[in-house]
């Protein structure tokens, strides 16, 4: 009798990977390549990254209204870079309204290691009103607040 791992090991080295995880490049459109609805395109890392460009479309450079990829912009955006006007989730993101990612940057709430934005949460937080361990703003509270509101409360402490 063979061990297990033989019978899931033929999976990884057969036709499983040449459907899904061969080095062929994808490329697809709906409904059709002139107006793509759904645009799905992608290098998978092999040459020059493709640009993905329809309503929602998913790629190494994704342009939609939904865009998914490594760089993204649209009205929702995911992906390392993304660039949202209503909303961009991912490492590096910038957005008109809500910002979640490792640096967010946005106009209206940002969540995020670091934040820059009206409404800012994260570790450090810079904007109108910052809340976090180091928040740098006019409103907010932190474990080191740079807050408008703290120095008045300090300078009420002595009398200034």
């Amino acid at each position: 009798m063979k061990p297990w791992w033989t019978y899931w090991t033929r999976y990884g080295t057969g036709r499983f990977v040449r459907s899904f995880g061969g080095s062929d490049s994808v490329d697809y459109q709906w409904p059709a390549h002139g107006f793509p609805i759904i645009s799905v395109r992608s290098s998978r890392g092999m040459g020059k990254p493709k640009l993905a460009f329809g309503l929602i479309a998913v790629g190494d450079i994704a342009v939609g209204l939904v865009a998914v990829g490594a760089l993204s912009f649209g009205l929702l955006s995911i992906g390392a870079v993304a660039m949202g006007w209503l909303l961009a989730i991912g490492a590096v993101t910038v957005s008109d309204l809500l910002a979640v990612g490792a640096v967010a940057i946005s106009g209206g709430l940002g969540i995020g290691a670091v934040s820059i934005s009206h409404y800012a949460l994260a570790a450090v937080a810079i904007g109108e009103h910052a809340y976090g361990a180091v928040a740098i703003g006019k409103h907010g509270f932190g474990i080191v607040p740079l807050t408008e509101d703290f120095i008045e409360w300090v300078k009420g402490l002595f009398g200034n």
